[in-house]
């Protein structure tokens, strides 16, 4: 019974392993998606101008 349940959490532990890196590289590249899109529609010189 011990070692089923030393397995059982090793499992659980590798699980949220792989959850937790898929959801930061899908974060990751959804993330920089939106800023190559904005850098497209706007000329650098466009953005150099821009003032805060």
């Amino acid at each position: 019974m011990t070692e089923s349940m030393v397995s059982f959490v090793v499992g659980i532990a590798v699980l949220l392993c792989v959850v937790i890196f898929t959801a930061a590289r899908y974060r990751r590249e959804h993330k920089d998606q939106p800023a190559a899109r904005w850098l497209d529609t706007h000329p650098i010189k466009d953005w150099l101008r821009h003032k805060h």
